[in-house]
This record gives structure tokens, sequence and C-alpha cells, in this order.
């Protein structure tokens, strides 16, 4: 019963951790993969006195172009030309501008918008841009805050993660410290006199690990557990299944190893 309570004094914070950090995981490829998409949606529509080159448009702010778009004028003259007449048609196709659609590679930052405006409208040959800054900026901003709200539980919940688990620690130590001082007495390191802790640790992470694997391989197969069943229908979400629970296997092991060695290595100065 004893070495059950102090399994799953390892296992729950452990688990809170990385269920939350798998969360964050999936929130951050779904943003990835929206901003991907409206990446490709998303274009910059520009006015020009006369047809532009593309070569002079390869990157702008510090992201590469994908791709230069013409906008017909056949539609704009077909609107307008029942009530004029050939003549005027006729004049009105010489002087209309030249318009453009610019499609980045990526979606580009509010900061970026900002410099790929000040880009364009410092081109003579450009008359007007539009950025549709408003309906940009709600949009990226949102995807931030759902990124750093992630973060932050993610972040919130490590940390009192570690301090249970060094609490624990500190409680165990204090419960043996007759069997440790005599075993040191012998000559045993602090690390073979605490190994049955490390051995709950180790256990616990590989146990956490090895359910928020299952629960995250269950999850990216059934997205609408956690999300709308619509942004299935509107998104193809990549996910790199095997990078991410490397990621979690690394952080489980890491943050209980950590903080047993910060509290061994504590132990053993305030003792020596």
């Amino acid at each position: 019963m004893k070495s059950l309570r102090n399994f799953l004094a390892f296992l729950i914070p452990l688990l809170s951790m990385l269920v939350t950090f798998s969360i964050f995981l999936l929130i951050t490829n779904v943003v990835n993969s929206y901003k991907e998409k409206i990446a490709n949606d998303y274009s910059i529509v520009i006015v020009a006195n006369t047809p532009i080159i593309e070569d002079n448009f390869k990157s702008l702010a510090g992201i590469d172009v994908d791709r230069i778009e013409a906008l017909g004028k056949e539609n704009i003259i077909n609107n307008i030309k029942s009530n004029l007449s050939k003549s005027s048609v006729d004049l009105l196709e010489k002087k209309l501008p030249f318009f453009y659609q610019i499609y980045l590679e990526e979606f580009p930052t509010s900061t970026q918008l900002n410099q790929i405006n000040n880009e364009l409208n410092n081109n003579r040959n450009i008359r007007n841009v539009e950025i549709f800054s408003k309906d940009h900026n709600q949009i990226y901003l949102l995807l931030l805050l759902l990124n750093s709200i992630s973060f932050i539980l993610f972040f919130i919940i490590t940390i009192f993660a570690i301090i249970i688990l060094a609490k624990q620690i500190k409680l165990w130590f204090h419960e043996h410290r007759t069997r440790i001082t005599i075993l040191r007495l012998h000559g045993a390191s602090i690390i073979y006199s605490a190994s049955s802790i490390i051995n709950y640790a180790i256990l616990s992470s590989f146990t956490a690990f090895v359910i928020v694997a299952g629960f995250y391989y269950y999850t990216i197969n059934n997205l609408g557990v956690l999300f709308p069943i619509e942004l299935q229908e509107i998104l193809v979400v990549r996910i790199d299944y095997i990078f991410d629970i490397i990621k979690m296997f690394l952080l489980s092991f890491i943050i209980s190893i950590c903080t047993i060695f910060g509290v061994l290595f504590k132990y053993k100065i305030d003792n020596d």
C-alpha cells in the first residue's frame, strides 16, 4: 500500500503535466495547420500602373512570395460597359490599371504586414495596396491567444508538478532518514541510498508517458474530442506523432530525474 502511494505521488503530477503538454502540442499543430491554410488563401491586392515583373517581387518583409496572379480587367469592364459607348470602353481598357493578387508562402505577422505595406507603397509603379489588415489582425491575434493560453497552462502545471515531486522526495527522505544514515555510514553513495525513490520516479515517468502517448494517439485520430467537428471539414491537421511522443518521453524523464537529483544534491550539501 505504501509503495502504491509513493508510485501515485509521482504518477499523478507527471500525468497532469504530460496531459497539458499533449494538449499544447495539439493546439500548436492545429494553429500551424490553420496558419498554413490561411497563408494559401490570404492574398494582398495591388493596383499597378504597368504590368509588374514577378522577379522583382521574390520576397516581401523577409517572406518568400509564393505566386502572383493577375486579376482580369474583363470582369470590371463587363459590369459597366452597358452604360458606356464603345469608344469609352476602348479608352477604359487602355487607361484601366493592372490588378494583382500576391500570395505569400507564410502567414505574416502584423509587424511583417506593415513592412509589406510600406515596401509596396514605396514602389512607384504601384498605385494602391490593400492588405486587409483588420481581418488579418483579428485572425492572427486569435491564433496567438490560443497558443499563449495553452503554453501558460502547461507552464503553470509543470511548475506545480515539480513542486509536488520535490516535496514528495523530501518527505521520502524524512521517512527513511535512519536507513539512509546507516547506509551512508557504511560508505554507500547518496544515489545508492535513494535508489528506491529513483526507481519510483523512473517507473512513474514511464507509466505516465505510456498513458499520455495512448491518449494523444486516440485524440489525434478523434479530434472531435477536443475540437469542433467542423474543424475537420475545413482543415487537415498535420501531426508528427513520433516526434511529439519523443518530446513527451524526454519531458517526463527529464523533469522527474532532474527534480530528484536536485533534491539529492541539496540533501547531500545539507548533511555532509
